[in-house]
């Protein structure tokens, strides 16, 4: 039967919490099954294809660079050009410096082989050749300058084009910030649904227990009350007829629906063909017996036996 218990609970007003989405649920779900995700999901599209573009060419790149050197050609080429510079220079004048000391020489008297001429001209060699040393020295550490230079323009140039990069990405995300993807946007769809769905079958499972127990409690007081029971059909189940009364009603037993306990009665659309005034309706629609009139023997109806 689709009467019982709960019925009767549920018109007395028991288990009332909502089983239906709330309004803002509601507002919600409708902003959200509109929601443009195209642009965004456009936009990953176009990096992942760019993403796997790229993945095509890894195995004809060279192996990846965790650090850069300066050049060594840098260096060299400062070296020898600063080496250069200094001996084009040194070379005529200390020629003239051999010329002059020779004829300085002679003009003393100091004859080419004599120990005078020897230490004069030695000493005029050792000068020479300790500006050759310092030129070396001075193209050497040009060469280093070149070299270091030529390191810190390198990291600069990668750092620049590192950071180039990252700022061109950090502004497509930085535009994405605050855009769903069609897959956030369909998780957010149904994180929302799932939560209203488990609220409203939390709720029609709370209210269907309380809706069980009222109408438990109020068929339970009515029998436990005066004579004016519960005698509805549409209450009862296990119907099984046991025997009449003098006027003629059959007994029944029966459990009311939702309950186990056998009970004993009349039903009260039967009652109510042999005596209606035994029979109220509440208003619920529900029908009730005075079984002190319910009970009464009917004029001229004869005695079971």
């Amino acid at each position: 039967m689709s009467s019982g218990f709960k019925a009767v609970g549920k018109l007395l007003g028991a288990g009332g919490s909502s089983t239906s989405r709330y309004s803002s649920e509601n507002n919600i779900l409708d902003y959200l099954k509109n929601y443009d995700t195209s642009t965004y999901d456009n936009t990953v599209q176009n990096l992942l294809n760019n993403a796997y573009n790229m993945s095509q060419n890894v195995n004809n790149m060279g192996n990846y660079v965790f650090s850069v050197d300066g050049s060594d050609e840098a260096r060299k080429r400062a070296e020898n050009a600063t080496y250069n510079a200094y001996t084009s220079l040194l070379a005529p004048e200390f020629e003239r410096q051999t010329n002059n000391l020779e004829t300085r020489l002679q003009n003393q008297g100091i004859g080419v082989g004599t120990d005078a001429y020897n230490n004069a001209m030695n000493t005029l060699l050792k000068n020479q050749n300790d500006s050759y040393n310092n030129a070396a020295y001075n193209s050497v550490l040009a060469g280093q300058n070149a070299y270091n230079q030529s390191l810190n323009n390198a990291i600069s140039a990668g750092n620049f084009a590192n950071d180039a990069q990252k700022n061109y990405l950090s502004q497509i995300l930085a535009q994405l910030q605050n855009s769903y993807s069609g897959y956030d946007n369909a998780m957010n769809i149904y994180n929302i649904q799932h939560a209203s769905d488990s609220r409203i079958s939390d709720a029609k499972q709370a209210n269907s227990a309380a809706q069980t127990k009222a109408g438990q409690d109020f068929v339970s007081g009515a029998l436990s009350s005066a004579a004016m029971l519960f005698s509805d059909i549409r209450l009862k189940e296990n119907l099984r007829e046991v025997g009449k009364l003098y006027n003629g009603l059959s007994v029944y037993c029966f459990n009311f629906v939702g309950s186990k306990v056998s009970q004993l009665g009349l039903l009260a659309q039967e009652v109510a063909e042999v005596k209606p005034e035994a029979v109220f309706e509440d208003e619920n629609g529900y029908l009730m017996l005075d079984y002190d009139l319910a009970v009464e023997p009917v004029a001229g109806a004869e005695k079971s036996k």
